[in-house]
Formats: structure tokens, C-alpha cells, sequence
């Protein structure tokens, strides 16, 4: 990782001496902003930052989903740019990411680059122009960064705060702190010491054990192995802020056939168009903070949740900056020109920081779209094409051999079943995604498949 940056954070942590754990830590607002910065990244940095480390990203099918595209051709991506947006996509809390004390997101910052003949502007080298040359000549924009790291990125400055060893970010308060104490079954002082501990170098191991363990700070701070537990998907306990009156009948639908085995309902691949593809793959784009936000606060990684909560908390007593760091951490938008056309859930795209008051003259070419063109949205698969997408979220081109010979069932068990996917469906989707680790789209679909009870005789 070249362009981490890293400065020296001290947490005070309180250890239970016996249970060789962190009772609860210490810290002023540089650790708080750190911790809350997870939520703006996106799903598929997290796994790149995870992968350098050679760490599998243990929750779901999004290290399949991930592996697939880095394997896919760019001739099926609309531009060659589309890849390295999936990636390693951008935050859109990028300008707020670089006042963080430390800040482990290595994705390259945002630059601009032009034409020879300056026609547009590019976020991305090479990119079409409209005179049909690329765009290889860097150039710098002043930009305002609004955070300013020494009175804090997101959390107001001259506060202490407790962060219990799941995540809990509270005021720093002694009742709440001996309340902690008294959950724990810790009853006198002897059974705690005091650490003075650097963190800045275990970051990453904190983002891992966000994701897989209960005891995050415990596995930072003595730096242990993350265990992986396999989280078990229920469709029906799915917490969905989208409303069942947002899913109506003027919703986008994508037809999708789902290829099934009869005798065990599971479901071997789904053939769609390249937009059911899109669907898919933009969930790499998706900021974490955004994924507990549509799944109402019930995400598979409970510290996660605990975090997305603490900003909520924190934010009812006054202590986040403002309400734009707020929106920015539980409603964190996706990147500009991350916006795709067929991603139905309804997670909106910053707008470019320059287009506000330079949009007169100052136009960024949208980097997805074959036609040089600045209007947001368009999809990242080039179209039209078909393609497969297996029950662990391997996205590839449909070929039918490939098909056939994945098949581990008899030919004489497998059907054809045609199902519409809307809003509900892509949030079951995104959600077994995230916990299910290899059988997304049967978990997905499952409701759809159970048996029909016999009725019984009168």
C-alpha cells in the first residue's frame, strides 16, 4: 500500500488480565474519525486492502463476486476504466479521508486529465474525448479540502471518548464505564490493568476483525488470528427500510431465468442481461455505511451495526461536526460517476465537488459511458450480451458448454424458472450476498422456491 498515510494514535486501553481481552479503550476524536471512516469505503476496496494482506474477505460471496471481475475481459466492460472502478471504486468521502490521522484507503486520489487540445475534463487517464483523443495530460484544480483533521473530520474536537472492545462509541462517562465493568463480571480493579498502546500500524487489522470478529479491538491490540464464523441467512428476518410502497408496479423489473435443480431447490446459475449483471457487480461500489443503511441497521458484521449506531447516538448529543458528516456516514452516497442505471436500490451519487459552482464550464467526462458523454449513470457490462451469474456470485459471459459442464446434477433434474428482480429482490440479494457464502441466489430467491404443503383432506 503506497499511499497510506500514517500518524501516530495512542489509545488508553483497560485489559481484563484474565481474560487476556480490551475491557473498553480510551481516545480523543482522531481514533473516533479513523473508526467511523469505515463506513464510507467501499465494499470493494475493503476486500482489495483485505486481499494485499492476504486475507480472504470472510463474509458471503463478495470475494467471489470480486475474483470474477478481475477476471472478466474488459471487452465485456463498456470501457476499459470500468474495471478499475470495480476494483478499487473511490469514496466519496475522499477529501474528508485525507485529514484522517490515519487514513489506510491507498485507492489513487481523484486527478484530472485532459486532451492535448483541452476539450474536457477526465477523472481517469485515458478516456475517451469528444476529438476522439485520449486524455493523458495530468493537471491540478484547486480544491477546498472542508475537513480539517486538527478540529476533527467528522467527530467535534476537544471530547474523549469510550469504545468498547465491539465498537460502541460513547461519551466518555464513568457510570457507563462501570456499568461496562459490571456486564463483563469484572468486580474489582485487580482484575484490569491500564496499556498505553499505538494503533496506527493496526488499522488494517481493526478493518478485518470489523468484519469477522466480535472482539475487534482485542485483535488489534494483541494482534490475534481472525477467526471466521459463517453468519446463517434467513430472507424473512430481512430488515428493509425499502417499503413495500416504494415496490410498485412502476418499478424497474429485470427478467431473470434461474436455472434450478428440482430434487434440492438450489439454484446453479441465473442467466440475464447484461443490466441483471450491472445489479450484481455494483455491489462492489457500495460504501459499508450504505449497505447497513438498506438493510435497516441488521448487516452481518454486528461491530459494524454497533459503529453505524454510535454515529446516530453521537449525532443526538451534538458531537458530529455537522449534518453533512452525518449523511456522509450513514447515508454515504457512492462516488461521482459511480451511479449505475440498473442498480434499483436507490443509493444516490454525489455530485462532483466542481460541478456545484463551476458548472458553467467545468465538465468530467463519465468514465462508463462508450458515448464521451457527462451525464451521470450508464452501467459498467457492455451491452447487449447475456450473462451467468452462479449461486456464489460468479459473474462471467453466458456460454452454454461452460454451463453444461458446471452442472453437478442430472440433466433430467434441472428446470427453468423466470423470475422478476425489483427493489425486495435486490435487497434479499445484496443480503444473502453478505451472508450466505456459497449459495447467494438460492438463499435470494428462496422464498419463491419452497415446496407447496399438500392440502390436506377435509
Amino acid at each position: 500500500m503506497t499511499n497510506i498515510q500514517l500518524q501516530s494514535i495512542s489509545l488508553k486501553v483497560l485489559v481484563d488480565k484474565e481474560k487476556n481481552r480490551v475491557v473498553f479503550a480510551e481516545s480523543d476524536k482522531d481514533f473516533v474519525d479513523v473508526l467511523f471512516s469505515f463506513l464510507t469505503m467501499p465494499i470493494g476496496t475493503i476486500i482489495r486492502l483485505i486481499r494485499s494482506q492476504s486475507f480472504v474477505f470472510g463474509t458471503g460471496c463478495m470475494n467471489n463476486l470480486y475474483e470474477s471481475v478481475d477476471k472478466l475481459d474488459v471487452q465485456h466492460l463498456c470501457t476499459p476504466t470500468c474495471k478499475t472502478m470495480l476494483l478499487s471504486p473511490r469514496s466519496s468521502a475522499e477529501t474528508h479521508s485525507r485529514s484522517l490521522k490515519v487514513n489506510i484507503d491507498d485507492t489513487e486520489p481523484t486527478q484530472y486529465y485532459r486532451c492535448i487540445s483541452g476539450c474536457v475534463n477526465s477523472v481517469y487517464k485515458n478516456v475517451r474525448c469528444y476529438c476522439g483523443k485520449m486524455t493523458e495530460r495530468e493537471y491540478s484544480i484547486e480544491s477546498s479540502n472542508p475537513a480539517n483533521g486538527e478540529k476533527g473530520v467528522f467527530v467535534k474536537e476537544a471530547t474523549r471518548f469510550m469504545i468498547s472492545d465491539d465498537l460502541h462509541v460513547t461519551l466518555m462517562s464513568t457510570m457507563t464505564s462501570l456499568s461496562l465493568l459490571s456486564k463483563l463480571g469484572i468486580k474489582t480493579r485487580r482484575s484490569v490493568e491500564e496499556k498505553t498502546v499505538n494503533i496506527e500500524e493496526n488499522v488494517l487489522q481493526l478493518l478485518m476483525s470489523l468484519l469477522s470478529s466480535e472482539t475487534p479491538l482485542t485483535n488489534s491490540v494483541f494482534l490475534e488470528r481472525v477467526i471466521v464464523d459463517q453468519i446463517q441467512f434467513d430472507p424473512r428476518n430481512t430488515t428493509q427500510p425499502i417499503d413495500e410502497r416504494d415496490a410498485d408496479s412502476d418499478d424497474k423489473k429485470l427478467r431473470v431465468k434461474l436455472l434450478v435443480s428440482k430434487s434440492n431447490n438450489k439454484v446453479l446459475y441465473a442467466e440475464g442481461r447484461e443490466d441483471f449483471g450491472d445489479l450484481i457487480i455494483s455491489f462492489l461500489t457500495f460504501p459499508l455505511g450504505s449497505i447497513v443503511d438498506l438493510l435497516g441497521g441488521n448487516s452481518p458484521w454486528q461491530c459494524v451495526n454497533a459503529l453505524y449506531k454510535s454515529v446516530e447516538h453521537l449525532n443526538i448529543n451534538n458531537l458530529i461536526k455537522s449534518d453533512e458528516c452525518k449523511n456522509m456516514l450513514i447515508h454515504p452516497k457512492l462516488a461521482p460517476y459511480f451511479g449505475c442505471d440498473n442498480q434499483l436500490l436507490g443509493i444516490e451519487e454525489a455530485i462532483h465537488p466542481h460541478a456545484t459552482s463551476r458548472q458553467n464550464y467545468f465538465h468530467v467526462l463519465n468514465p462508463k459511458l462508450l458515448t464521451i458523454d457527462t451525464r451521470r449513470g450508464g452501467g459498467f457490462l457492455k451491452g447487449p450480451a447475456m450473462f451467468m451469474v452462479t449461486d456464489d456470485l460468479v459473474v462471467t459471459p453466458l456460454s452454454s458448454i461452460s454451463a453444461i459442464n458446471s452442472f453437478n446434477v442430472p440433466l433430467s433434474d434441472i428446470e427453468e424458472r423466470v423470475v422478476t428482480v425489483g427493489k425486495k429482490e435486490a435487497l434479499r440479494l445484496l443480503k444473502a450476498s453478505l451472508f450466505s457464502k456459497s449459495s447467494a441466489l438460492t438463499d435470494a430467491f428462496s422464498l419463491k422456491f419452497r415446496p407447496k404443503r399438500p392440502k390436506q383432506e377435509v
